[in-house]
C-alpha cells in the first residue's frame, strides 16, 4: 500500500459519508488550538474521502483552517471501508492504567498549568484519586494532596468515599432523596446513619 503525507488544502478532502463515530469536535478543537496538528489525518487518494480524522478535519474547519496534514492511501473501496471502521474500533478497544494515569495527571496538574491541553479536568483526577486511593484528590491553589491529607486527618467532619458506576450512582441519589423525604431528614448523610443505625 503507498501511502503520501504533505500538507493539503484543506478542501481537497472530505469527510466520509460511512463514518458511524461521533467524535467530540469541541475537544479536538481545544487540542488542535493548544498543540496544532500532530498527526495527520489519513484519505483514500481515489475519492479524497477521509479514513482516518474525520473529526479532527471538522474541528479544523470549524477553527477555520486553510491547510491540513494529510497522508493519503491508494487503496479500493472494499479497503477503504475496512480502515475506516478499524481505525475507530482500534481505539474502542484501548484502555487505561488507571493507577498510572493517576500518577500522570497529578504530575501535569502539579506543573503550574493544571490540566491545560490534556484535555481532562480537575474533576476527572478527582474521581480517579478516590477511586484508587479514597483521599480528597486534586485542589487548585498549590494546595498538594499531602496538604489535603494533613487537613483531612484534622477535620471534625470527614467524607466517607463508597464507589458506584454512573447508572448506579444516579439511582441511589434517587432514592436517598425519597427516603430523606420520607424520614425528613436534612441530609443523604443523616439518611445513611439512620439505616446503618437501624440494620445494626
Amino acid at each position: 500500500m503507498k501511502i503520501e503525507t504533505k500538507t493539503i488544502n484543506i478542501d481537497e478532502v472530505s469527510a466520509h459519508p460511512r463514518n458511524v463515530r461521533q467524535g467530540d469536535i469541541g475537544a479536538i478543537s481545544q487540542s488542535l488550538e493548544a498543540h496544532g496538528q500532530y498527526r495527520p489525518i489519513t484519505y483514500q487518494k481515489s475519492t479524497g474521502l477521509i479514513l482516518a480524522g474525520n473529526h479532527t478535519w471538522k474541528a479544523a474547519k470549524s477553527l477555520g483552517w486553510k491547510q491540513i496534514v494529510a497522508s493519503s492511501v491508494d487503496c479500493d473501496d472494499d479497503q477503504a471501508l475496512r480502515i475506516l471502521l478499524a481505525d475507530n474500533r482500534s481505539s474502542d478497544l484501548a484502555t487505561y492504567d488507571d493507577q498510572e494515569l493517576m500518577e500522570l495527571l497529578k504530575e501535569i496538574a502539579a506543573s503550574g498549568d493544571e490540566l491545560l491541553g490534556t484535555l481532562y479536568e480537575g474533576d476527572d483526577l478527582d474521581d480517579l484519586v478516590f477511586k484508587l486511593e479514597g483521599s480528597l484528590g486534586f485542589v487548585a491553589e498549590g494546595l498538594s494532596i499531602g496538604d489535603l491529607k494533613d487537613s483531612y486527618d484534622n477535620a471534625e467532619v470527614r467524607n466517607l468515599s463508597l464507589p458506584y458506576d454512573r447508572e448506579k450512582i444516579e439511582e441511589i441519589k434517587q432514592r436517598l432523596t425519597e427516603l430523606m423525604k420520607r424520614t425528613g431528614a436534612t441530609s443523604f448523610s443523616d439518611v445513611v446513619w439512620d439505616l446503618v443505625a437501624k440494620a445494626s
